[in-house]
């Protein structure tokens, strides 16, 4: 199947499917797969969407989710403390700069989580 961008979830045939690009490597294949998984336990599917500001907000959600798991994985990982510089994730990571406050809010409830303090506003 022809199509632009990293991945696509759908429905064919009432069976749900994830296409994913197969030019992209290991880690952007990773993460375009938990995109597309979000799309799916989201039930986006069966949304309709009338309007660029709802796909937006479709591609957001499924974006926040990712960067949550990728972020839970790499903090059993590499165990992050409140010292750990979130500004290499964020630039190894190479997502777009939109998300760049889901990563530091997803990094401050892990740390906040984990040592019990206040999560930062």
């Amino acid at each position: 199947m022809d199509f632009s961008g990293n991945g696509y979830f759908g429905i064919e045939n009432n069976t749900a499917i994830i296409f994913i690009n197969e030019s992209l490597d290991e880690i952007e294949t990773s993460l375009t797969l938990l995109h597309e998984t979000a799309h799916f336990l989201n039930g986006d599917c069966k949304k309709y969407i009338t309007n660029h500001f709802q796909n937006d907000n479709l591609e957001f959600e499924a974006n926040k989710y990712m960067i949550s798991k990728v972020m839970r994985m790499l903090d059993e990982k590499y165990d992050f403390t409140p010292d750990t510089n979130y500004q290499q994730i964020i630039d190894s990571l190479n997502l777009p700069y939109h998300l760049d406050g889901v990563i530091v809010d997803e990094f401050n409830d892990i740390i906040s989580d984990k040592f019990g303090m206040t999560p930062y506003q």
